[in-house]
């Protein structure tokens, strides 16, 4: 109950737990402080998806502000790939950087770190990936675990902002929008610290209209699915398809609040054409050596490593079973990139666990992961894969039963309570719903891409995207229909909408 009630609440920034009195926050923070304090030289170095290229733009802003004006720089996927790497702090140190600090990478950098000590350089790193058994060498790690902060996953856009919030003595909202984004780009468990940060998110979208982020939405007053649709993959694409290395350091420079509106134009185009990029380039994607199963589907994909993710996911909700996506890494074709992605009640961290010394890299959450092989290991990864699947599924998790309603219940009070427990998420799930009305209620529309039923004068709609031969029996005089709620709104009208998922 007391859950409940947490998720009812607003989002306020008194709610957050503060890693302030930690001692190793505190060794970061001075670190960075005594930098500021003698105009040390100093880069941040950052990765290619939101949680990377938001951390490194609140760490950027808030040292602009404080005057340090450090360089920063955020890798291609396809040029350098994840993670800070020796040649790079090579670069660094003939360019004079004396001090590097690593946001959404760094705790698995052991050659990198060392290389940069060798040099005389000293590295922090801001970090929320799984800790590897052994540790870098560096005095300077804020990591939500390895610095007994928090007791569940958090972004490393969120740590940030905890430094950001220390250095410049105050709470900025639109780092706390920064840090909301973050929560769903890396499908963080919603609670505590995530919760607010997603509910503050919302909140400062909808009352500030930061024109950046709004101008990708085409609203300014978006919904979390907005957000979760439409926002981070925008900023998300330059990272999946862009292949020139300024295409991410971009989308820092967009986000930057000091970047000149002209600019924010020019590169608002940017990320808007890359985003199109990547939808065209996941519409005609094409495959080889499937494996399909009745509990698993595993595939190769021809290109654009930084998509399967996306492929897996689409893939995922299309065969209801739990899907593994491998790419050709782009730099290096003898090794796969893959991505896993599995429905509620799987666990794919049981697998990379059993399975860690197969790989040559492996992280992520219980229903989303990546794993990287060789690719003569294909069909051994593949198999090892079907089998654990396969056994999960013998005893699966149980679901959360449907929420029985009427028609009548779908209306904007009722509305108004669900959005009292938003943002659904990793961790608690949208809530799923069972409505019945007659089958004559529906019309396909002249596209015969969808149907869709009328309710309540108008104020609300039944949407389905598929099964339609349903639509066609006679038999059927009344259709059992499961469903997701939410709201849409056209030309200023508000409609309450039931997306079908399922017809009994």
């Amino acid at each position: 109950m007391k859950d409940l009630e947490a998720r009812k609440a607003d989002g306020s920034f008194f709610g957050l737990k503060r890693p302030d009195e930690l001692p190793e926050f505190q060794a970061v923070l001075k670190r960075i402080q005594n930098a500021i304090d003698n105009k040390e030289k100093t880069v941040i170095y950052g990765d290619y998806d939101v949680d990377g290229i938001t951390a490194t733009t609140i760490l950027k802003a808030t040292l602009d502000e404080l005057g340090l004006n450090p360089g920063f720089f955020v890798p291609s996927r396809y040029q350098e790939g994840y993670g800070l790497c020796v040649s790079r702090v090579h670069e660094f140190h003939k360019k004079g950087y004396s001090l590097i600090i690593c946001v959404d990478n760094g705790v698995a950098a052991f050659d990198a770190i060392q290389e940069a000590k060798d040099l005389g350089m000293e590295v922090v790193v801001i970090d929320h990936h799984d800790l590897p058994e052994r540790e870098i060498e560096t005095p300077y790690l804020f990591h939500q675990t390895h610095s007994h902060f928090l007791s569940y996953n958090c972004s490393a856009c969120s740590l940030s902002y905890f430094l950001a919030s220390s250095l410049l003595h105050r709470d900025e909202p639109y780092f706390a929008t920064l840090a909301g984004l973050a929560v769903f780009s890396d499908v963080m468990p919603l609670v505590g610290n995530n919760l607010i940060f997603a509910k503050l998110m919302k909140q400062f979208l909808n009352q500030e209209h930061y024109h950046n982020l709004t101008a990708l939405l085409e609203t300014d007053f978006p919904s979390y699915d907005d957000v979760n649709f439409k926002l981070i993959p925008c900023l998300n694409a330059p990272g999946r398809v862009g292949k020139e290395m300024m295409d991410t350091i971009r989308v820092v420079s967009y986000l930057l609040p000091s970047t000149t509106e002209e600019k924010k134009n020019t590169l608002k185009m940017k990320l808007i054409s890359l985003n199109q990029q990547r939808k065209n380039v996941s519409a005609s994607m094409t495959f080889h050596s499937e494996l399909s199963s009745e509990h698993s589907y595993v595939v190769i994909q021809d290109s654009f490593s930084g998509l399967t993710g996306l492929v897996a996911n689409k893939l995922m909700n299309e065969k209801k079973v739990p899907v593994l996506v491998f790419a050709p890494m782009e730099n290096d074709p003898s090794l796969l990139v893959g991505s896993i992605r599995a429905p509620e009640g799987y666990s794919l961290l049981s697998f990379l666990h059993k399975n860690a010394g197969k790989f040559v890299a492996a992280g992520g959450h219980e229903r989303a992961c990546g794993i990287t092989i060789k690719k003569e290991d294909y069909y051994i990864a593949a198999t090892l894969f079907s089998t654990e699947v396969a056994l999960q599924a013998l005893n699966p998790v149980k679901k959360s039963d449907n929420l029985m309603i009427s028609p009548e219940d779908l209306c904007e009070e009722n509305y108004k309570i669900l959005e009292m427990f938003m943002p659904f998420g990793e961790g608690f799930a949208k809530p799923t719903f069972e409505l019945t009305i007659p089958r004559e209620f529906f019309r396909i529309a002249p596209s015969g891409l969808v149907a869709y039923a009328m309710l309540n004068q108008g104020n609300s709609k039944v949407t389905m995207f598929q099964g339609f031969d349903v639509l066609k029996d006679p038999d059927r005089e009344l259709l059992t229909l499961q469903g997701q709620i939410s709201r849409s709104i056209f030309r200023n009208k508000s409609t309450i909408e039931f997306k079908v998922t399922a017809v009994k």
